[in-house]
């Protein structure tokens, strides 16, 4: 019982805040050890990180880089009465796109590499780097260039508009900007959708679904804060954006777990009619109505070939990092086995989501 309840409160990422609240309430002994033990980790990962995201932000600010702290590190440290209680993998990061190169140099001259992943003009608009400081604990830094891999998606928020609304917040670093309010509840209801369909990994497990807890903790958080003013410029957003029944889901999740005050006025502007936004068209369908609108979002013919380029064959040198035991002379049989596992994934992700939707029906 104790171990299956640490797994699940380990995916939903709210083991801290779960110690915080036995702390008052009292539970099993076992319990309360395991989760502080994980909690005392967090603890101990979060003094090493801020420091960490500090030098990354003076390094991003020195060439103009523009950075702004959006996602779980900015919520962690403008909501969270302590930065370990939201727990997260790493930090997300926005520069300014004519930036990218001069970013991305500047994490690799702090020790950062680069992690294996698909690149490419148009099948990714961000990159992770990780640092390791020894004992088996890194850090990272997720890089954006654009908000989101997706073609479609990504053109919903420009750089420019975050940090036109952006907002300081000295306790991460005197210099820190992060999204504003209404940009973090636009977005925190936009990240949790795009999970549906794209895995979230926890101890190298794939999960799917957009219901973890602590994204819907962050969304409570985030109402919680919000005045007749915030209310006004989010539901126009959120319509301007097509964002009003992802928005509107997510919320409503976060109701039906923490009570979260809604006003009604808020709900009936979000109440979306007949006709489905093109983003939750795209956000509750699967990769290949989402591959299909991406190729559909992008301009030209040119373009779209090259982005079907990129999607069906990464550079070689991504594909050497995922398969660093091939010689060269491998490739084009590794892409076809990469092709091959792709069609196998697919198939494995439908049957898991069939199993989740039968046990949620019961």
């Amino acid at each position: 019982m104790v171990k299956a309840l640490l797994v699940r409160g380990d995916y939903h990422g709210i083991l801290p805040l779960l110690y915080d609240r036995l702390l008052e309430t009292g539970g099993p002994a076992e319990l309360l050890d395991q989760v502080h033990r994980q909690t005392v980790a967090r603890v101990m990962w979060e003094l090493r990180h801020r420091p960490i995201v500090s030098s990354v932000l003076a390094a991003l600010d020195a060439i103009d880089a523009a950075p702004v702290v959006f996602k779980g590190t900015a919520l962690a440290y403008a909501l969270y009465p302590r930065p370990a209680l939201r727990t997260r993998g790493d930090t997300d990061i926005i520069v300014a796109p004519a930036a990218r190169s001069r970013a991305q140099a500047a994490l690799e001259a702090l020790g950062f590499r680069r992690d294996p992943g698909v690149s490419g003009e148009f099948v990714s608009y961000q990159a992770c780097y990780t640092i390791a400081e020894g004992g088996g604990r890194n850090h990272s830094i997720d890089l954006h260039w654009r908000i989101n891999n997706s073609e479609l998606l990504s053109r919903l928020f420009t750089h420019d508009e975050l940090i036109a609304q952006a907002c300081p917040l000295p306790l991460l670093d005197p210099h820190a900007l992060i999204a504003s309010p209404v940009h973090a509840l636009l977005l925190a209801c936009m990240h949790r959708a795009t999970h549906k369909q794209n895995p979230y990994y926890v101890d190298d497990v794939a999960y799917f679904g957009g219901d973890r807890l602590i994204w819907l903790y962050d969304i409570h958080l985030l109402v919680g804060q919000f005045g007749d003013a915030e209310w006004e410029d989010f539901c126009r957003t959120a319509s301007s954006k097509g964002l009003r029944a992802i928005c509107l889901e997510g919320m409503q999740l976060a109701n039906a777990r923490f009570n979260t005050v809604l006003p009604e006025a808020v709900v009936a502007k979000l109440a979306v009619g007949h006709v489905a936004e093109p983003a939750a068209f795209y956000l509750n369908g699967g990769s290949s109505r989402q591959q299909w609108m991406d190729f559909r979002a992008i301009d030209g013919p040119g373009q779209r070939l090259r982005f079907l380029s990129e999607l069906v064959f990464p550079t070689a040198e991504y594909m050497r990092l995922k398969y660093p035991a091939a010689r060269p002379g491998w490739l084009p049989w590794l892409y076809l086995r990469r092709a091959l596992a792709g069609i196998s994934k697919r198939f494995r992700s439908r049957a898991a989501q069939g199993a989740v939707d039968e046990f949620q029906s019961r």
